[in-house]
């Protein structure tokens, strides 16, 4: 760090910060209501007093309440909450026989309790499972069962609120019909254990109620813009509303992004790339519903443009003083972890982004850095997906007393730094060889599963030779020293952002670039994970036929876009050397 950016991160004021947090940590934010419309005028209004262009946006979103629920088993009710999207029942609501499946403590990379549910028999049963995943509740609807219950696989004495469609934003008509459409409900773990034991001994009966309101409700999205020398720019970006009081999840973060504005405008004139800053609503109640919104409207700008997407989400949590594990994509892996290493001193190993928390950019191929950062440390961290892993995620229980001054202060020095390193360096710092070797590490896992049944030749050979150039890329690049000529600066950044755009929707994205994917587990190159069904199947059925048929197109897009990454990288060593 040098003396530039050590009085940059040095004027992260956490007086500043924590008098805005003291604000939206008063009003509920939940999405389409008075309150959310008053947090973002106020962060409008902050923005104009920091001198800083702002633009709200106001659209309509499709929204989800979760409004009240109940477990009945032999005439004894168990306290439990719904979920958005849920179906509601009717008033004297559904009955069934509870089926134990056991299900995994991780809600966004659980794969296998899908595969438990599909053993069972779930005809007019209601599930009772720690799988708390979207493809859970789905798979248990296809199956026949009237109801699930998602049993908290952590011991904390709270229950967290949650979302059940897997539908990413405001739903399409192709996509419309994919919630799971029967109601699910959250409970205690204790009180799941007791279920469970009873359903081990015996026939056990039991009655679900909820009720959810859903529909289409204004929201309003700030956009804060500071140009900087060129067109291009960062986008920074994390959701203001939240269940309850979300002072963890996400307060703390809606006041880092407003004093990164603070900072960044009062360094414009250091800035050869302009920066944007957005406050998303519909994350809850919506399935990230605004910042959706905000890439579909945006589109080809963000293709064109944004150089990375900053997503802030859970800064702050009290104790959270733990950094081994950062999210980050692998050509933003050494920038990223280089900067938390300087500032706390902890080496952090890559996360690599789930699919969930306003993740929108993979189709227009935007490069990301981020989502969550500190973390409380093992063995004081619940089975939850924010506020460092603190077990007052999603309850009323996230209040401002879950923020700590100095770990809010920490974290906001990181993302500060990030930014302004992304705004001011002349050549960006991704690194491509190490996205081209995630990527041909993962088509050769793919070429063993494939086995005989389907030739993955064409994108072995493209991957491998996008990472010769790759390599060579990366090294003409750390070529380029101060004083560099201006053709060489622009080829460079000119051809890793061509890169990374078109091999960033092959690593994440398992739709089309202008789609939206599931909010639904999901391994690199999604769009080929097929092949490990097609080994599964005669190769003399349709569905095989079918699915082969399917996966010659697929590969087909995953080699073009090898291809052309490499040419463009091609095209950049010539001109820089």
């Amino acid at each position: 760090m040098d003396d530039v950016e050590r009085t940059f991160t040095g004027e992260v004021d956490v007086k500043e910060m924590w008098k805005h947090l003291e604000f939206l940590c008063a009003i509920d934010r939940t999405s389409g209501t008075p309150g959310e419309d008053k947090a973002m005028l106020y962060i409008a209004d902050v923005l104009k007093s920091y001198g800083v262009t702002v633009k709200v946006h106001e659209f309509k979103a499709y929204l989800s309440y979760p409004v009240s629920a109940k477990v009945v088993v032999d005439g004894t009710e168990i306290q439990a909450k719904t979920r958005a999207f849920s179906d509601s029942t009717p008033v004297d609501g559904i009955e069934g026989e509870i089926v134990y499946v056991p299900g995994g403590s991780d809600m966004f990379t659980d794969t296998e309790t899908v595969e438990r549910l599909k053993q069972a028999d779930l005809t007019g049963k209601i599930v009772l499972s720690e799988g708390g995943g979207r493809d859970n509740m789905i798979m248990s609807r296809r199956l026949g069962a009237v109801g699930y219950i998602h049993m908290w696989p952590s011991d904390e004495d709270v229950i967290h609120e949650g979302i059940v469609t897997p539908v990413w934003g405001t739903p399409t008509p192709e996509t419309a019909d994919s919630c799971p459409k029967i109601p699910v409900v959250s409970i205690k773990r204790k009180d799941g254990l007791k279920l469970k034991e009873m359903a081990e001994k015996g026939t056990t009966k039991v009655r679900l109620f909820t009720v959810v309101e859903t529909g289409w409700k204004r929201v309003l999205l700030p956009e804060a813009t500071i140009p900087g020398k060129t067109d291009d720019f960062v986008l920074i970006g994390g959701h203001l509303d939240s269940w309850h009081l979300g002072a963890t999840d996400n307060a703390s973060g809606n006041v880092v992004c407003l004093e990164l504005a603070r900072l960044l405008k009062k360094h414009q004139e250091s800035l050869r790339r302009g920066v944007r800053i957005c406050w998303w609503p519909g994350h809850s109640t919506g399935r990230y519903a605004g910042s959706t919104w905000y890439c579909d409207q945006n589109w080809q700008d963000l293709r064109d443009h944004c150089v990375t997407y900053i997503n802030i989400d859970s800064p702050g949590p009290l104790g959270a003083y733990d950094y081994s594990e950062v999210t980050m994509v692998a050509e933003n892996e050494d920038f990223i972890s280089e900067i938390v290493e300087e500032l706390t001193g902890q080496a952090p190993k890559a996360e690599r982004p789930v699919r969930a928390g306003d993740q929108s950019f993979w189709g227009p191929g935007v490069t990301s850095a981020f989502m969550l950062l500190s973390n409380r440390p093992e063995g004081q961290r619940a089975a939850v997906g924010g506020s460092g892993m603190g077990w007052w995620w999603h309850t009323e229980a996230d209040t401002i007393d879950k923020v700590e001054p100095a770990v809010l202060e920490k974290d906001c020095k990181i993302y500060a730094l990030a930014s302004y390193r992304l705004c001011t360096l002349d050549v960006l710092p991704h690194k491509v060889a190490p996205l081209a070797t995630e990527l041909e590490t993962e088509i050769a896992k793919l070429e063993k599963v494939a086995g005989s049944v389907f030739d993955l030749g064409p994108a072995v050979r493209a991957a491998k030779r996008l990472v010769e150039v790759s390599n060579d890329f990366d090294a003409a690049v750390s070529e380029i020293g101060p004083g560099a000529c201006k053709c060489a600066i622009e080829a460079a950044n000119k051809a890793m952002l061509e890169a990374t755009r078109v091999l960033t929707p092959v690593r994440y994205s398992p739709v089309p670039p202008t789609e939206h994917g599931p909010a639904t587990p999901t391994k690199p190159v999604p769009v080929l994970q097929p092949l490990t069904r097609l080994a599964r199947l005669s190769p003399e059925s349709d569905e095989f036929g079918f699915l082969k048929n399917s996966l010659v197109r697929k590969q087909n897009a995953v080699v073009r876009a090898f291809i052309d990454a490499t040419r463009a990288l091609e095209a950049g060593i010539r001109e820089i050397r």
